[in-house]
């Protein structure tokens, strides 16, 4: 869970605040404007290449306990993106435009 006490947040939250300023720049000037949410998939590779650097990255020397580590919490990260994210998107979707008739 990302839910760490906030005074470890506030050294970590500046990191992530450069960093994504860093990458919008990034795909500014690829598009030289805002980019589009059709344009927001170029940025997947990015986001693909930055997190896979960092986990690298801190991982050091690598072993079977750290693969399994940060296996977890790459599932983890990704449970709780849909739950909190995704699924209250899918039933706001459900809500305007029906449920399919097998969910009903």
């Amino acid at each position: 869970m990302p839910y760490i006490q906030e005074k470890r947040r506030e050294t970590i939250d500046r990191c992530i605040n450069h960093s994504v300023e860093c990458m919008k720049v990034n795909i500014e000037k690829t598009y030289n404007k805002e980019m589009s949410n059709d344009e927001f998939l170029d940025l997947s590779g990015d986001m693909n290449y930055f997190i896979s650097r960092l986990i690298n990255q801190l991982a050091g020397e690598i072993s079977y306990g750290k693969i399994c580590v940060i296996t977890g919490v790459l599932e983890n990260i990704k449970q709780e993106f849909y739950r909190r994210i995704a699924s209250p998107y899918e039933d706001k979707k459900i809500i305007e435009n029906g449920d399919i008739k097998e969910y009903k």
